[in-house]
């Protein structure tokens, strides 16, 4: 009789987890008579206006004797941090449950097959890319970072992120060099969105005459150590390639990656509707 592996289980378990987070948000979503928790996001654009008798009327800037540049901003996109949570939640079980489906027409072998005899998962790492891109927009969103072309780029960061990390999985076995040049430069990408998201908190604290409330507080920097912790287990693999067996290594490192986006995702999508969604929940 056929026997699970113990990263089998817990990859199935974190699955359905995920699937039960993302059927309660919907239903709590549903039954609420205000669906409405819509971030909008502008877009600043730059009109080019003549001059009268060569002057510009501020806040116009003069750039010759015949044409001023001026700022406008314009609502151009709508975000529901309803739709994120859900989507997150979802996209974990669909991917996480994708990989564990032996497709011989889609992939060259299994899920257990790729994780103990490669040390990789393809499907994790493209379903992080994607989910954890939704989760930083939603703590982006939470912290006033409304403007359109910041969440594309803070999107694009986290996207490079993860697939840098798919990168170095994949060369691992190849060239280890490599593996850990791709693993660094997933860092500074990691870094470039946290420097932005912690400007524009630090900013907020500074000049507001209000703190943000404490669990905008918990949000950041639970987030942000458990965000690091992906970081770190991928460093753990690199580090310990060569150094102890690599089917106990590839489990072991399976399975901190489902414990953790479990942790990580369930935190945010409850602190996110205990706190910021509830009263809409409730209205």
């Amino acid at each position: 009789m056929w026997k699970a592996p113990r990263f089998w289980s817990v990859n199935w378990t974190a699955a359905v987890l995920h699937l039960i987070n993302a059927l309660l948000m919907l239903f709590l979503w549903s039954g609420s008579d205000n669906k409405d928790s819509t971030y909008r996001l502008t877009e600043t654009y730059a009109p080019w206006i003549p001059t009268v008798n060569q002057t510009c009327t501020p806040p116009a800037i003069k750039i010759s004797d015949e044409w001023c540049l001026t700022r406008k901003t314009k609502v151009t996109e709508e975000l529901s941090l309803w739709w994120l949570i859900i989507g997150f939640h979802g996209l974990s079980f669909v991917f996480q449950s994708m990989a564990m489906v032996t497709c011989p027409a889609m992939r060259k072998m299994d899920y257990i097959d790729e994780v103990t005899m490669t040390g990789t998962n393809s499907l994790r790492m493209i379903e992080y890319s994607i989910s954890a891109t939704l989760m930083q927009v939603a703590i982006a969103l939470l912290l006033g970072v409304w403007q359109a072309l910041v969440i594309l780029g803070i999107s694009f960061l986290t996207t490079i992120t993860m697939l840098l990390g798919l990168i170095a999985e994949k060369l691992r076995r190849r060239n280890i060099g490599l593996a850990w040049l791709a693993h660094i430069i997933g860092w500074f990408s990691m870094f470039g969105v946290w420097l932005i998201l912690g400007r524009q908190f630090i900013f907020t604290i500074i000049e507001s005459p209000n703190r943000p409330p404490a669990f905008v507080y918990a949000i950041v920097i639970v987030i942000a150590l458990l965000y690091s912790v992906f970081g770190f287990i991928q460093f753990y693999q690199l580090y310990k390639t060569d150094r102890i067996p690599e089917e106990r290594l590839n489990i072991r490192v399976e399975m901190m990656y489902c414990v953790n986006s479990l942790v990580s995702k369930t935190f945010l999508g409850w602190m996110i509707f205990s706190n910021a969604l509830v009263g809409v929940a409730q209205s």
